[in-house]
Formats: structure tokens, sequence, C-alpha cells
């Protein structure tokens, strides 16, 4: 038997919760990783401390806390195409955290939340040579899963102006690819189904200093690779399954740095941030679900404005709100003739309540993104809706009234 021709990617289905065309390249489309007040400050936070909410951009800012809290954060994205192609919505859970304080100078935290996600159906045409007869095959494939994260560190002060923290970063994920196939115009069908998984360690080390005057921080972290595994599982409509050894795969390590600037009397607050990741060329070829695919190394960068909410005691309800806007623009790690890239803004708000130990965040978010499939579906334009809850003090422990 022999393969003549291979036409890949003839048609790309949307599903129901498709998150991107893209989706099914790479380890699928990332998540959002931080929280949803950094949402909407165009991503950024690497350098801003937050007492009641945590920060899960930076280890060295897990300290201070001033309540112990728990949160949790939804989102909701639509992305329709420039070409006409189909669109789709996605709501996730994006996880939820829990913080406390260790005395005066560390806190504690650990949390879960999704890394990346994946969700589509690709069709495609094989034609094979069968004893000197062409035989035309007909294959529909659809793969969902994604990889998740748990974490847990602490952050400690080494002086009022400097501050140190770590935190563990366990990954973990499934990916179910499932194959159809209709051989000589739906005379044999064959069946096949591939679990992918994943599995690994990073350890992230963070730092933070602000100047003496308390208007100008700088934050900063690493994330190097420990270790990273992956397996498959097979199972054949045809023949006996079989199950492959671990494999080691070199994730991606990350480099941040942010700054972070207060204004008018400190009302104002203008943060900016910058990341880049090391990725192996051949990442994806060692592990990949549906779609081979190369990898160059991603960056991104963003910048926020922030109105502070104000700490006078006899402020009124609106002066104790936030509001935030941003802008971000950030490449991908997958990469098929020309990379993916993204650019976005977004805007949102802080909502305290109960005593101003809690707070509401939202977050709206508006993006571009253009990439190699560019040719076919042109860009895809997505809106993004986020919601996060942290209920802080109060809830834990009884406060004393005088």
């Amino acid at each position: 038997m022999k393969r003549l021709d291979l036409i890949f990617i003839l048609l790309i289905y949307p599903l129901a919760g498709q998150t991107s065309y893209y989706s099914s390249y790479g380890f699928g489309m990332s998540s959002p990783a931080v929280s949803v007040r950094h949402l909407a400050l165009g991503q950024t936070g690497v350098a801003i401390p937050d007492s009641i909410s945590l920060n899960r951009s930076n280890p060295a800012l897990w300290s201070g806390f001033i309540t112990t809290s728990i949160q949790g954060q939804l989102g909701l994205s639509t992305f329709n195409t420039s070409a006409g192609m189909p669109g789709s919505a996605l709501s996730q859970f994006l996880g939820f955290s829990f913080k406390f304080p260790v005395g005066k100078e560390m806190g504690f935290a650990m949390g879960i939340t999704p890394y990346s996600r994946m969700k589509g159906e690709i069709s495609y045409t094989d034609s094979v040579d069968f004893y000197g007869e062409s035989v035309t095959c007909f294959s529909d494939v659809d793969v969902e899963g994604g990889i998740s994260e748990f974490f847990i560190g602490s952050g400690y002060r080494l002086g009022k102006r400097l501050g140190v923290g770590m935190k563990t970063r366990l990954f973990f994920g499934t990916y179910l690819t499932r194959m159809e196939t209709d051989i000589d115009g739906g005379k044999t069908k064959s069946y096949y189904r591939k679990y992918a998984g994943i599995e690994g360690v990073q350890l992230e080390l963070g730092t933070y200093w602000i100047n003496s005057a308390r208007n100008f921080e700088v934050g900063g972290s690493y994330s190097p690779n420990l270790k990273f595994n992956h397996y498959n599982y097979y199972d054949y409509y045809f023949g006996d399954d079989t199950t492959t050894a671990d494999r080691a795969i070199q994730f991606p390590t990350t480099f941040q740095l942010g700054l972070r600037k207060k204004m008018s009397g400190g009302t104002l607050a203008l943060s900016a941030d910058l990341a880049y990741s090391i990725v192996q060329s051949t990442l994806f070829e060692d592990f990949y679900v549906v779609n081979r695919s190369a990898a160059q190394n991603p960056f991104y960068i963003g910048i926020g404005l922030e109105k502070l909410p104000s700490q006078k005691v006899y402020s009124s309800y609106w002066q104790r709100l936030s509001w935030r806007a941003g802008a971000f623009y950030r490449t991908e790690a997958v990469y098929q003739s020309t990379g993916l890239s993204e650019l976005g803004v977004s805007c949102g708000a802080g909502i305290p309540f109960n005593r101003n130990f809690n707070r509401i965040d939202l977050a709206v978010v508006a993006a571009v993104r253009d990439g190699f499939l560019g040719d076919t579906i042109g860009k895809e334009r997505v809106l993004s809706f986020y919601v996060g809850v942290t209920a802080g003090e109060l809830w834990f422990r009884r406060i004393k009234r005088f």
C-alpha cells in the first residue's frame, strides 16, 4: 500500500465552545494567566501589589496581605472572522486561588487555573494505491482537551522596599483525538482514538522593589523548566492497543519584567509589562495532537492605566471604585510558515464591598488575531468578558466591634 497524496485541512468546522480556528495547533489556545484586575490593565501586573485579591503574576507580591481570602473568576469569549467563516463562543471557569498572611512579612497562596484549551474538528482526504487501484479515504477528526496548572508558594519581605517569592507550578492535562474514516465511498469504516497526556513541574522565582518615595515599582519573575513528560495511548478499531513510554519535552522558560508609576498624587497608576519565552523549536514536533507545527519564541508587551480607589475615611462610594484600561500585543509559540499574533485593548472596574475587604473585578477585552490561517479565515475578532470575585475578611474571621 503506497500513499499517493494528502490534502490536509480541507475544511475546519467550528464546534460549540471552540476558542479559535488555531486551537488545534500546539497545546491549544492559551487561557488568561492573570487575575481579572490585570486583564483590564492590558494584562499587566508583575509590579502591582494587591492586598485584597491575589496577584498571580509574581510570587514576590505574596506578602503584606491584610486579608485572608478566596477568589474565583469566570470568562466568556466570542469570536468571528473577517472572511465570513462561522464563529463561536466559549464560557470558561478560569480557576480559583486562596491566600492568607503569615505574620507581617510573609504570605502564602495556592490555586488552580487552566493553562491552555483545545477544541476543534478537521476533515481531510487521503488517497492510497491498493493493489494497483486508487482508494479514496475521507476522515473526520475531532479533538478536545488542554493543560491545567496547580500552583503553591509564598512571598517574603526582606525589608520595607524589597520582596522575593517562589512558587511551584504543577502542570497536568490530557487530549483526546477521535478519527472516523470512510474508505472507498463508505463501504468500509475505520475508527481510531488517541489519548495524549502531559505532566510537568516549573519553579517560578520573583522579585519586587519600590523606591523610597513609594511611587515607582519594579517587578520581575523567572520560570525555568524542571521536568516535563508526555505519553500517548492508542485505541484502534483494527489491531491491538498500544501505549508509548513517557518522553521528555522541553517546556518553555519564561522571563517577565514589570514597571509601575503612580501619578497625580497617587490617584493614577501607569503600568507596563514585558514577557519573553524561550521555546525549543521542535517542541510541537515531539508533542502534537492533530497538526504538526514548529515553534518560535513568543513575547508579550502591555500597558495599563488605573484610577486607584480613594483611601480617605469619608470617601463616597464612587470614589472607592477603581477604573482600568489597557492595551497589549503578543505572539504565540505555535508557528507554521508564519506565526500567530494578537493585538487587543481592555477596560474594566473594581467594585469593593463588605467594608472594602472584598471586591468584584470586571474586565472587557477586544482583540484581533492574525496568523498562518489568514489566507483562509482572515482575521479573528475576539470579544471577551470576565468577572472575578474575592471573598475576604468578615467571611473568615470575626471582627471585634468597639
